[in-house]
């Protein structure tokens, strides 16, 4: 008869039962190993739960807490969304999940469009409203709107003769606008602009002396006509004494003798430069009269004329107080600046 140790026997018989709990807890153990750690690259979902153990009264422990996504999420119009909720513990000590990330914020919207452009009229020989009696010259420093009022001289301005010494109806200071205006005969001296200005629908019903004229020594002056009209210069309709550049545009002229004259016996000369642009002429001599040995220049876009005697005349300019000398017309590559497509009748 062969005996049996009782401890073997013992192990024997237990067997059963430590291979359930073993199972059992071999498998809890697995379990949240495996699904404790899902990551997710873009801002993805937290760890999952630990698997809840079975057949025993408490759960087994996840063995690592769920890990949050490894990425944040991509900023778009707004913040990427970050992962979500870390993994839920198992039944009583089920390890936790960690927290996904934050997205990053998303980047603001491209900036606003820039604002619209405001629109611009120009109503040819507008009709006055009112009219004002000026007695002295009226000084304007910054913006001077004369809501279409019709100007005139009176006293020592009431004046329409072609004497050189006259004072103006208006005088403008440096960076200075003078608009709406309507300056009717008598109209003494016109406008005097000491520096850069600006002169915007602003009409000559007769012209006197000058219906304007540009001083200043600087050659970074710029006198801006735009939008006007003039009528009636039996001489110049602009006179140019100072230094620096003229621009005439979305003009109209009739019955006058030069529509821009650069000094030209001037006691201080200078290069002067004047730009044409959308100006019709009809009965003129030359436009521009110019002076070539100062090293003057005229541009010219879209000219229209009719019974014009010239577009551009040159002269050899003094300081003296001579009558300058005229050196011939038309287009040249130095002084006169346009080509026959610039000029069109009307």
């Amino acid at each position: 008869m062969i005996e049996i140790p009782p401890a073997r026997i013992a192990i024997t018989a237990m067997t059963p039962r430590l291979l359930l709990g073993l199972s059992f807890v071999l498998g809890t153990s697995v379990a949240a190993c495996s699904d404790g750690d899902t990551s997710n690259e873009n801002g993805g979902s937290g760890g999952n739960a630990g698997t809840a153990g079975s057949g025993m009264p408490k759960g087994g422990t996840g063995s690592t807490a769920g890990v949050g996504g490894s990425n944040a999420g991509a900023g778009g119009a707004t913040g990427g969304k970050g992962g979500t909720t870390g993994g839920t513990a198992g039944m009583s000590t089920g390890g936790t999940g960690g927290a996904g990330a934050s997205g990053a914020a998303g980047k603001a919207g491209a900036g606003a469009g820039g604002s619209a452009g405001s629109a611009t009229t120009c109503a040819r020989w507008p009709t006055a409203q009112g009219s004002q009696s000026v007695s002295s010259t009226i000084e304007v420093n910054g913006v001077y709107d004369g809501g279409l009022k019709r100007f005139s001289g009176t006293g020592n301005l009431g004046t329409a003769t072609q004497g050189e010494d006259q004072d103006p109806l208006f005088e403008l200071s440096h960076n200075s606008t003078l608009r709406n205006v309507i300056i009717a005969n008598p109209a003494a001296d016109g406008i005097h602009c000491s520096g850069t200005c600006t002169l915007e629908n602003v009409w000559w019903e007769d012209v006197g002396e000058d219906a304007a004229t540009f001083r200043g020594s600087a050659p970074s002056l710029t006198m801006t006509i735009r939008c006007g009209g003039a009528r009636s210069a039996a001489d110049k309709v602009f006179q140019h004494n100072g230094a620096g550049t003229m621009i005439i545009q979305d003009f109209v002229a009739q019955d006058i003798g030069k529509l821009y004259r650069s000094c030209g016996n001037c006691d201080s000369q200078y290069a002067r430069h004047v730009e044409l642009i959308n100006v019709d002429v009809t009965n003129a001599g030359p436009l521009v009269g110019l002076n070539e040995n100062y090293g003057d220049t005229a541009t010219f876009t879209d000219i229209g004329t009719s019974d014009v005697e010239a577009i551009c005349e040159r002269y050899i300019g003094n300081d003296t107080g001579a009558e300058p000398v005229s050196t011939g017309d038309g287009p040249d590559s130095e002084h006169c600046l346009y080509e026959a497509s610039d000029i069109h009748g009307i």
